[in-house]
């Protein structure tokens, strides 16, 4: 069940609803960010690929075909958590009935919290370290990346992913339905 199957009774039920299908779309929208980035690291790789045996090679091509492999890698986290694509255990907790639905539920909300509540509380000290260019990523007007950059999509999927595990529990604590996928690989 997604968001968009899903129809609430209550004031509570409606804006929780609300704000799980803006996550979704959200994360509809940081899924075409990971493909642009994809697209665009898989276009300067073939460049790179075609244009060597020319003679030509652009040496800015291979460090922006990495910023665009970290950014995909991030901007798809938060991506493959809002559209249910994470590991998943349910055919294990399904065994156990409606009970071990809940406890995993539970826990994993937990531990996503966790897992991005350490990672925000880095950020200071990410911030504070990461000085100077990301060098060889030259920008239009001739001045490099700034290696913070790098960093942001992280934290902003990391920031992401914790607001709509806390959502989860908000939608646990009213009684709605967790959201689950029509495909499970594993069964």
């Amino acid at each position: 069940m997604t968001p968009q199957d899903y129809h609430p009774q209550s004031p509570l039920t409606r804006a929780l609803n609300r704000l799980d299908r803006a996550s979704w779309s959200l994360g509809g929208a940081f899924l075409w960010l990971s493909n642009l980035c994809l697209l665009i690291m898989l276009a300067l790789t073939a460049a790179t690929i075609v244009l060597r045996p020319l003679g030509l090679a652009a040496y800015w091509m291979w460090p922006w075909t990495m910023v665009f492999f970290i950014w995909l890698s991030f901007f798809g986290f938060f991506a493959l958590y809002a559209r249910l694509k994470d590991v998943r255990v349910d055919f294990i907790a399904g065994l156990f009935g409606p009970m071990g639905m809940a406890v995993t539920r539970l826990v994993s909300d937990l531990a996503t919290l966790s897992v991005t509540g350490v990672l925000l509380w880095q950020l200071p000290r990410v911030i504070a370290t990461s000085r100077g260019v990301y060098d060889g990523a030259i920008l239009p007007a001739g001045l490099e990346l700034p290696r913070l950059a790098l960093s942001v999509p992280l934290f902003v999927s990391a920031a992401l992913i914790l607001l709509t595990a806390l959502l989860d529990l908000a939608k646990m604590a009213a009684g709605m339905p967790e959201n689950v996928t029509d495909h499970h690989p594993e069964i």
